[in-house]
């Protein structure tokens, strides 16, 4: 009975030690700052973001504006028309 007790005794103190812990969190200042932490990191995001999108259309209506675009650097680029004979019959011989 007393190698129960003692076993039941070791395993019941980590856990006592914790409670402390578990009331802590459970304060409301930290749920404020932690949402004031992912607020700001939304928002630097979202600006970063909406600063690529912006620097990119610039950079795509300064390049249309100049004329640059020749007609080989087109969408279709290294595309070759298929053959005209897609299958091929294979000869028999008997």
């Amino acid at each position: 009975m007393a190698v129960c007790g003692r076993n039941l005794l070791l395993m019941a103190i980590p856990l006592w030690m914790s409670f402390g812990r578990a009331a802590a969190l459970s304060d409301s200042h930290i749920c404020y700052v932690l949402d004031g932490i992912l607020f700001t990191y939304g928002l630097i995001l979202t600006a970063l973001y909406c600063r690529l999108k912006i620097l990119n259309a610039r950079e795509y209506a300064a390049e249309n504006a100049k004329g640059k675009k020749n007609v080989e650097e087109g969408i279709y680029t290294g595309l070759t028309p298929h053959a005209a004979d897609t299958y091929e019959t294979i000869g028999m011989k008997k």
